[in-house]
């Protein structure tokens, strides 16, 4: 037990080592993150407790990007390296905990009172739902408080370079839904929102116990707003909000989703779950590889090398998104029924679920950018670009959106010719195609907007290898569909009857890796560099 606590808490100064546990954390926490949405889609469906659930969160998870974040770990633990002094250091960790703490329960309060009027606003139209939506977003609200805190007890673990520990909560939240969901599944989707409350506050737990032992443990103080506190708020307040864009824009599509029969919040929210996986392993990926390296070439005025490093980031999103968000939109009904397809949730939500993925997906490459864009605008120092240009692409997105769900003779054809492509023609909620297509619209304006506002001089000396990295991606990704199109026709003769979770399985997987390969023998005919970059890495 010893032992294991040890490693548990242990120290990890090296950079690789250090990545290494924390990539594979975080692969190991998307997968709890598959086994639960599959556990709520089998036992609910895409159906109104499902709804339910989804509509719930929205609030309370718009309370957490806003307020409870103000502490991140991104914001704080450069902070705290400034200190060189104990005591100095002793005093900031005492302000911040003072000044959030009374922050974040004032706002829950505020919430908690506020919430039947906020959900008659957004989801006024799900008529005697909206009750259990106010009970359970009231108790959810939990959630946000608990991670509030942990994002700041996280801050002291990484400043201690406790990574292990710092990755373990994550998985500790899913744990807690799944364990929700597994245990008192008689309780209905309230075993869901409970689950939430519980696996936030073991996220918590597990920060609060390490740094309840060390030396920074925490007090409350009365100088609650120094000259610090202010500065560490001022700092944190933009980058906040344009990272918080996301959800905030979630929260009003799933309100003009609620507008759509039962079922569309959650054909929504699980196709985007499944395409943030792709967003997390390479927008998020690559955002945070290179923000330390373009904030150093900043600071010491090496344009030229600030150049190669933003050329080098953005290409390598481009060389790996696009070819693999072609083969997320080919094997879409495949992906769905392998992750969720069981239970209460059959063959039309399938097809559904992955007709609203496939559009999605279709612009993880701009979300990676935009993603990557704000963080490089952070590292030149400046948090107004990002945040007007982020909430730029918020509002056309909400906009689009209104305008689809309120204008027939716009949304019709736009449904029919979507509905046809993707082949969900003849399936009912198919307006709710046109919530991630605004989603879409919206990323894409926003990380052009993002590329253009970078200094010409950067801009400039390097666009043009970017172009040729955007050529070999879409002529890549055509080779990959085709062949795995191809594919899919061959080895139909295989696999009859795809009415198991092993033959849809092996059907596509066969597929992709023939596409996989496709692509790969053309990279090396063409000599793609992005491909010669990694081979040699």
């Amino acid at each position: 037990m010893r032992r294991a606590i040890g490693f548990i808490t242990g120290k990890i100064s090296g950079l690789e080592r250090a990545a290494f546990w924390l990539a594979g954390f975080s692969a190991l926490s998307l997968l709890l993150g598959f086994v639960r949405d599959r556990i709520l889609a089998h036992y609910f469906g895409a159906g109104q407790e499902l709804d339910i659930y989804y509509a719930a969160f929205k609030i309370p998870d718009v309370l957490f990007a806003t307020v409870a974040s103000l502490v991140s770990a991104s914001i704080l633990v450069p902070v705290f390296m400034g200190k060189e002094k104990k005591e100095d250091l002793k005093k900031i960790i005492d302000s911040v905990l003072s000044s959030f703490s009374i922050l974040i329960v004032i706002s829950c309060a505020i919430l908690f009172f506020l919430m039947p009027l906020l959900v008659q606003i957004f989801f006024g139209s799900l008529g005697e739902m909206t009750e259990q939506i106010i009970y359970f977003s009231r108790i959810m609200l939990l959630s946000p408080l608990f991670l509030g805190f942990s994002n700041f007890f996280g801050s002291i673990v990484q400043y201690e370079k406790r990574f292990i520990l710092y990755s373990l909560s994550p998985l500790l939240y899913n744990v807690g839904i799944i364990g929700g969901l597994l245990f008192f599944s008689e309780y209905g989707i309230a075993s869901a929102v409970w689950g939430v409350c519980v696996g936030a506050f073991l996220h918590l737990l597990i920060q609060k116990m390490f740094v309840f032992f060390s030396p920074e443990r925490p007090h409350f103080v009365t100088n609650i707003w120094s000259k610090e506190v202010r500065h560490i708020f001022a700092l944190s307040i933009p980058r906040t909000l344009s990272l918080s864009v996301s959800s905030i824009a979630m929260l009003f599509l799933a309100s003009i989703a609620s507008q759509s029969s039962y079922g569309s919040i959650a054909l929504f929210t699980l196709a985007f779950n499944l395409q943030s996986v792709l967003l997390s392993l390479i927008g998020v990926s690559f955002s945070q590889a290179a923000f330390p390296t373009l904030a150093e070439h900043h600071s010491k005025s090496e344009w030229v090398e600030l150049g190669k490093c933003l050329s080098s980031g953005l290409r390598q999103i481009i060389f790996w998104s696009l070819p693999l968000a072609g083969l997320l939109i080919i094997l879409r009904a495949h992906i769905v029924r392998v992750i969720l397809g069981s239970g209460a949730f059959d063959w039309s939500d399938t097809r559904m679920t992955a007709a609203v993925l496939a559009i999605f997906v279709f612009s993880v490459v701009f979300q990676s950018i935009q993603l990557f864009l704000t963080r490089a605008h952070y590292a030149f120092g400046k948090t107004k670009v990002p945040l007007i240009m982020n909430i730029s692409g918020t509002i056309l997105t909400i906009i689009l959106a209104y305008i689809f769900s309120n204008f027939a003779s716009i949304s019709d054809p736009i449904i029919s010719f979507l509905s046809n492509i993707l082949k969900v023609s003849d399936l009912p909620r198919s307006s709710v195609l046109l919530l991630p297509l605004a989603f879409s619209i919206g990323s894409i304006v926003s990380s052009f907007l993002l590329w253009f506002s970078i200094p010409t001089n950067i801009r400039k000396a390097y666009e043009h290898p970017i172009w040729h990295s955007v050529r070999d991606a879409v002529l890549t990704s055509i080779i990959l569909i085709m062949a795995t199109a191809f594919a899919l026709r061959v080895f139909n003769d295989f696999f009859i009857e795809l009415d198991t979770l092993q033959s849809v399985f092996f059907h596509g997987l066969l597929s992709g890796l023939v596409g996989l390969f496709a692509a790969f023998f053309f990279l090396k005919i063409i000599k793609n560099r992005e491909l010669g970059e990694v081979m040699k890495n």
